[in-house]
């Protein structure tokens, strides 16, 4: 039995009254009293100032980690990269990790937020039960049970032992509990030690896992699948700030796409061809908010949104998600401007450019759509063929490093408030100024 933290869509507290987030950024730690249950802190507008310091004196080990996703076409490519050959980095080996997920075939664990799962590390199988828990201001607990069994088969004497949710009847899900998909992947690792900008000491982990989430199609006879190529830097020790710097210089020479998806949402979304995108939030302004605040939070959205979308398409092949990306990248550009008397120019220059360049090239490669819509029925096999022209070109710009390095960009930023930098009185007094009086 263990306990931990995690913090999805991290808001980091530094040198700021706000927060600030990225994509896949997330916190975890180890609790250090044995506690049977999991703290998950989610986005909300005004209770992460107030809550923070009560986890943070929860006597947690925090661990920060930036997942991001990659073609394996470039994985040569970003190995060879001077910082994975510096004389900073020290290669920690390859293993490979294997993850068998159960449910039942209408996916009930799913549907009552329940995980089942047999963890196959060196040799050692782990079964993990994770269960929904309570709600209070802003902080969610989970459950969450681990077992070393003997094999990769469930041990329901062993799942008797906890309480499950109300609506599960254990002795009724152990005749249809079975596995529904896996994970399968190669993890190798390397060790950034280092100095960061201002001279304290840098650790970094960095995993690239190769592989796939897979299952068995019994309809067609066939297996199922979607690649994985994921590349997670872990701090160790530093500055959340260093984290991206180390991530910047990566995406500033290799594509690399922010991905906040994780192995078990790939499963299911895989077996539900309909749930290639997760809902995603409404935003909900408080007019006491700063103006700074406000921008932070309308950024962070979109950061929360755009590269989500552009990751759906690339799995579904659904082009919807292609003019949703778009709108959601003109409305971050549109932010940007918007809020100039906050956000003083200087301060995003290179990001303004290669926003701009990226949307032009997305309104083109989108432009089809709006064609074929002026046409009605009579454009429809015309439509077909453009859209199969167009697909290609989208697939090219993914492969281009400029999507990658914006939301990096965007996300240190926010992590940073790096506008402050370039503040004059002016700026400053305005950021401050309520929202609903500005």
């Amino acid at each position: 039995m263990k306990g931990c933290f995690s913090v999805v869509w991290l808001h980091l507290l530094q040198q700021t009254d706000f927060m600030s987030v990225s994509c896949a950024f997330r916190v975890r730690g180890g609790v250090r009293q044995q506690e049977p249950e999991d703290w998950e802190y989610r986005i909300s507008g005004d209770n992460f100032p107030r809550y923070w310091p009560a986890v943070i004196g929860m006597g947690m080990a925090k661990e920060i980690e930036l997942k991001l996703a990659l073609s394996q076409h470039h994985v040569e490519v970003l190995k060879q990269q001077p910082l994975f050959l510096s004389d900073k980095v020290s290669v920690l080996g390859n293993r490979p990790l294997k993850n068998i997920y159960f449910d039942t075939p209408d996916q009930l664990l799913s549907r009552h937020k329940v995980a089942l799962r047999i963890r196959s590390k060196e040799g050692v199988f782990i079964q993990t039960l994770k269960t929904q828990g309570v709600s209070e201001g802003g902080l969610h607990q989970r459950n969450e049970w681990e077992w070393e069994v003997k094999a990769p088969e469930l041990d329901f004497e062993l799942l008797k032992q906890v309480e499950w949710p109300l609506g599960l009847d254990l002795t009724a899900l152990e005749d249809a509990v079975e596995p529904i998909f896996a994970t399968d992947f190669m993890r190798q690792l390397w060790l950034l030690e280092d100095l960061d900008a201002d001279g304290n000491p840098l650790q970094v982990e960095m995993a690239l896992d190769i592989g796939e989430v897979w299952y068995d199609d019994e309809a067609s006879g066939g297996r199922r699948a979607d690649p994985l190529c994921e590349l997670e830097l872990e701090l160790r020790q530093g500055e959340p700030a260093a984290l991206f710097e180390v991530a910047l210089q990566l995406a500033n020479q290799v594509p690399l796409q922010i991905c906040d998806i994780s192995k078990a949402e790939r499963g299911y979304r895989l077996r539900n061809d309909e749930a290639a995108l997760r809902p995603i939030a409404a935003l909900e302004l408080n007019p006491d908010e700063t103006l700074e605040v406000a921008f932070a939070r309308l950024v962070q959205h979109e950061l929360m949104q755009w590269p989500r979308y552009l990751e759906a398409w690339q799995f579904s092949g659904d082009w919807q998600y292609i003019p949703r990306a778009l709108e959601s990248l003109r409305n971050m550009g549109a932010v940007y401007e918007s809020f100039s008397d906050i956000i003083p120019y200087e301060s995003s220059v290179q990001l303004d450019e290669q926003l701009t360049k990226v949307i032009r090239k997305m309104r083109d490669i989108d432009a089809w759509r709006r064609a074929g819509a002026l046409m009605g029925d009579a454009g429809q096999a015309w439509c077909q063929s453009a859209q199969a022209r167009a697909e290609p070109r989208m697939e090219v710009l993914l492969q281009t490093r400029e999507p990658g390095v914006i939301a990096l960009t965007v996300a240190s930023q926010l992590v940073n408030a790096g506008w402050r930098k370039h503040w004059k009185e002016q700026h400053e007094a305005r950021a401050q100024q309520p929202l609903g009086i500005a």
